[in-house]
Parts: structure tokens; sequence; C-alpha cells
């Protein structure tokens, strides 16, 4: 048997008390805060559990961080009252005590919500596989599997999406079985714990179709417990988005608070409403035939802003070669014609492909990075006359994280991306990191593999599927009210002009409209890094729904998401716009104040 001494006894009675303390205040301050909040319940603070707050915080949910025994010492049907939903995230909660059960079923029959993803409650205390999953009672589904599978029961497969209501953006499901797809990858494979289906009665939205076995497995589903909902997911979400993956848990997280539980949220779009950015890669010498055929055609319109980003030596694939956009020589006067439509970023270092190639052989490290982006940005600011904050990689090359802190550090605070293919506008994760606070990342939205209309041409779709995908991708961000990227090459154009033409025309007309917004990178990160500065809470009650909010640089267009189901809005308050969609209220401010107490009234 180990023997302590007196002080070693001392000091771990004085960590035990203090523990304790510090848990009995968090249970008090829980059980004292009334005010509306999803609660993200862990064990251990994993990078899982830190990428479910990221998204919960850009997607503007009010929520607070507990500890698993914190929580289930509270009484689960007053905490039900104002927090509606738990969530429960992979990688933190794979033991829970068996008695925590009897906290979980007392708090959905009050009404309570709960969201398990991919491997909560799986193991015992020390750290062996149960027979079946705590949850599996109240889900009428068991998703460990591992006494009748062994190391089968975890495998990897296909993602296929069976509910349309579940919002994947367009282009991220192949168009013949609807599994989801990555730029240039295919069909993605997802690490998936084996689901078996018991007494089920709920709703499934998605299957995965195992890589080895000819099987379909349940994917994600939610059953009704009494008075609540208990959702789960069989791929590891916030593992995927610690990964470079963010759009499956963004939009799994999205469906069950927005759209299955409805509850009041800020929207991370100006004015709330959905946005579209258009970005041209300019490479080389070629765009200088590209640009004025962009003007007389009707590509480029005045009103419409894009980003337009330009590689600005004089070289492309090597010194000497006379194939850059040479953008303070003999290219001057045209980047000069795309000054009024848009914002000039920078495309990569200098030369395109001579860059790209550089960084990807190694050769390029940090030092000559941020060597090259600088020297590109010094050019294009010497013509425009403003600090180029906008930059996308040539050929996509990008290494994370020292291309972004290259970025971080000369000040820029956007960049096209093409991890985390067809999500939002985000903080991204890499290696299960976030790469910066203070740069975002503008995911590519590609159609299935290709993302440029030179590599659509290549794959041989046609340019009424173009046409289609383009307009179902404007309609998308006006629905959703999210924000996404569009990219390709001017040179590409005239391999779909009808195609792209008509994509102009209606996000031309849905902008002025009022229906969405079209920008550039540089105007929703500056509104993203802004919209996360603010403190917010939420509370209902008398049927009065209250926020109060601060944002010390001010809450200009941010928006508040009330839900239609809390009644009949009858009074508002001055200097706001309210518009009424479907399930929700959309309440924007349109002065600057940095405090605000909003009080409407149903």
């Amino acid at each position: 048997m180990r023997k302590y001494t007196p002080v070693v006894l001392t000091l771990l009675l004085l960590a035990f008390l203090f523990t304790g303390v510090k848990r009995l205040l968090s249970q008090l301050a829980l059980e004292r805060d009334k005010s509306l909040q999803v609660l993200l319940v862990y064990d251990k603070d994993t990078y899982q559990v830190r990428a479910f707050r990221s998204v919960l915080e850009e997607e503007g949910v009010p929520h607070r961080l507990v500890h698993i025994n914190t929580l289930i010492s509270t009484d689960p049907k007053t905490l039900s009252k104002t927090k509606p939903a738990l969530l429960l995230p992979d990688g933190s909660l794979q033991y829970m005590h068996l008695d925590t059960m009897s906290w979980f079923k007392k708090y959905l029959s009050a009404g309570g919500s709960v969201f398990v993803s991919y491997d909560a409650g799986t193991k015992n205390y020390a750290g062996a596989y149960l027979k079946e999953a705590l949850f599996t009672n109240l889900l009428g589904a068991n998703y460990i599997l591992y006494d009748k599978l062994r190391g089968e029961a975890y495998s990897k497969g296909y993602l296929k999406i069976t509910d349309r209501s579940l919002e994947i953006t367009p282009g991220k499901v192949d168009r013949e079985e609807r599994l989801i797809t990555g730029y240039m990858y295919g069909s993605l494979e997802y690490p998936y714990a084996k689901v078996e289906m018991r007494n089920f009665t709920g709703r499934l939205l998605a299957v995965v179709l195992d890589s080895r076995e000819n099987k379909e497995y349940p994917g994600m589903f939610w059953e009704r417990y009494e008075k609540g909902y208990i959702f789960y997911s069989a791929v590891p979400l916030g593992h995927l988005k610690a990964y470079s993956d963010d759009l499956v848990l963004r939009a799994t997280l999205r469906y069950f608070l927005f759209k299955l539980l409805k509850l009041p949220h800020l929207i991370n779009t100006p004015k709330g409403k959905g946005g579209l950015v258009i970005n041209w890669h300019i490479d080389a010498s070629i765009d200088w035939k590209s640009i004025p055929m962009m003007l007389k055609e009707g590509y480029l319109r005045k009103g419409m802003e894009q980003s337009l980003h330009i590689t600005a030596g004089p070289f492309r694939d090597e010194p000497g070669d006379g194939l850059g956009f040479d953008a303070c020589g003999k290219g001057k006067e045209y980047a000069k014609m795309l000054m009024p439509y848009g914002v000039i970023g920078s495309h990569g270092g200098w030369a395109h492909n001579w860059f790209s190639e550089n960084v990807l052989k190694g050769k390029f490290k940090e030092k000559e990075i941020y060597q090259y982006i600088r020297e590109n940005n010094d050019c294009l600011a010497s013509i425009t006359g403003y600090k180029i904050r906008e930059y996308s990689a040539p050929n996509g090359v990008h290494p994370q994280p020292e291309t972004t802190k290259v970025l971080e550090d000369l000040g820029m605070v956007a960049y096209y991306y093409t991890g985390d293919s067809g999500s939002s506008p985000n903080r991204t994760f890499i290696d299960g990191k976030m790469v910066s606070s203070k740069v975002i990342a503008f995911p590519i939205t590609p159609l299935e593999t290709s993302a440029s209309l030179h590599e659509m041409k290549k794959q041989g779709i046609s340019e009424e599927d173009v046409a289609n995908f383009l307009i179902r991708l404007a309609e998308y961000v006006e629905k959703t009210r999210q924000v996404r990227l569009f990219y390709s090459h001017p040179y590409d154009i005239p391999l779909y002009p009808g195609a792209v033409l008509r994509f102009i025309d209606l996000v031309e007309e849905k902008e002025k409209s009022k229906k969405i917004e079209v920008h550039t990178m540089s105007y929703f990160a500056d509104f993203l890094l802004r919209f996360l500065k603010t403190d917010f809470s939420f509370n209902y009650q008398n049927r009065i729904f209250t926020a109060e909010l601060k944002n010390p640089d001010g809450l200009k267009d941010i928006a508040v998401a009330v839900p239609k189901s809390y009644g009949r809005l009858v009074h508002t308050q001055d200097h706001l716009v309210v518009e009424e969609g479907d399930e929700y209220y959309y309440i924007y401010f349109t002065d600057n104040p940095t405090y605000y107490q909003l009080q409407l009234k149903f």
C-alpha cells in the first residue's frame, strides 16, 4: 500500500475540498441563471468540446460549458425550463455513471432535449465497452456493438443524406446517391459507429454505407421521449470539425437547435440575410483579355462587389517567362479596370505556379511565404491605395497553420480555403486546434469533385447542370441565411458563358430586392469578427422575450432570430427592422449602439 507523508495528505485533502467547492459554486451559478441557454456537457475538456464550442459561438447560440457532475447535481425539471438542450460531444463523455440515466429521463420528460455525438455513454469506469450504450432505451437504438462485433463495431463508410431538411450545401452531395462528397476526393469516407435499431419510431436523417460491407447502417436520427427529443449521430462530429470538415457538425447543430427545437439565436450574417462571395482568381497575363471581356459582357457590375484576387508578378512558372499578370507593369491598366467592381486581394506570392510549387516542394517555408505574399500585397496596394486584406492560395496550396499565421502577421482578415468545403466562413481547425481567431477561412463550394468552372468542364458537366448548381447555391444562401463562396477564373467564363450570366443576373436581382447580400470576403469577415465580440443573453417569461446585447464595436446589422412559436409579435422598439420568416421573426439593428435591451411582447 502506498504511504503518503502528512504534507502530501494535506495537499490532497485541500485539492479535494477545492474541487468540491468549485463544483458547488458551478452548480449554484447554473441553478440561479434563468437565461435561455444550451448546455455543452463535458467530462474532459477535449478538442472535440472546443470544436463544438467554436461552432456554437459562430452560430450565435447562447451556451454554457457544464461538467457532467455539476449537471446531474441540479434539478432536471427546473433546469429544462431555461436550458432546453444538452449537447454531448464525442470524445469527452465515453464514461458516464449508470445512475445519470434517471436524471436524463426526468430532463427529457420535462421537455428538455439531448444531442449525442458518436460515443457518449459507451464505456464503463475501467474503460471497457458496455454491452449497450447508456442512451439505448431512450433512443430505441444501441450504438455500441463491441460485445457482438468486436473490432468491427467501429468502421468507415459514406454518409448518405436521406432527409433534405438537413441543410447540406448544393454540390456537396452527389446527384445519384446523395453521398457527401469532397473537393477532388469524391464521396468522403467517415469513421462511424455501427448502430442496431431496437424499438425506433423516430426520424432518420442519414445513413452510412459501409466501405467494406454491402450494407447500410443508421447515421443520424432522432427519437421522441416524453416531451423531449433525443438526437444521435453515428459519425464523430466534433472530431470532423477539428480536422477541417466543418459542414457536418454545423449543419447538424443548426438542424437540431434551429429547426427541431426552434431556439432563439443570433444570426452571423449582416441583417440576418444570406450572403454570397464571388471570388475570381486572376493568375496571369491571359487575363489581360478576360477582364475587358467581363466588362463588355456584363459579368462585372457596379453595386455588386466581388473579391478579385491577383497574382501580381511579371512571371508565372519561372522567372523571366513573361507569363505573369505584371500588375505593377503591363497589367496595371487591367487591375485598375477591376477596382470599381469589388475589392482587390492577393492570389498567392508574386508568381502563381512558381510560388505554389516551391511551397509544395518545401523550398518555401514560413519566411519565404511571408516575403512573397508581402511583395504581392505591396504591389497591389500601390495601385489600389488601400491595404490588401484578402488572400487566396494559388492551386489551393495553403499549408496550415503557417500560411494563416503569415496572413495574420500581415494584418489580413480572410482567405479562400479548400478545407471545410461547402461550409460557412469560420475559424477553421487543423489537427485538433483552432488555426486563428483573427483570420477567417472562406471554404470553397464545390460541385461534387469540382470547384472552378475549368474543373467542371474537365469533368464533362453540362452548361445546364452548372447553371442549376449556381442557381441552387443562390437560393440556398437566401433560404438558410448563411454565407457561401463560389470561385473560378475569368478565363473560365467562356466555358459556360450562359450559366455564369444567368447566375450573375439572379444574384443581382436578389441583392437589389434585399433577399441576399453579395459582398467581398473582407466585408463578411469583418462582420463575423465583430459579431463574435457580442456578449448576449436571452430570457422568455410571461410572453415577453428579452435579449440583452453588448458589443464594444457596435450592434449595427446584427440580427436576432426569435421563434414565431412564442406567439404573434405585437410590439417592437425603435431603430430595429423586423422581418417575418416561416419559423422566426428576424430583427436587426439599423444604428450602432454598444448596448441594447431588446424586449418583444407576444
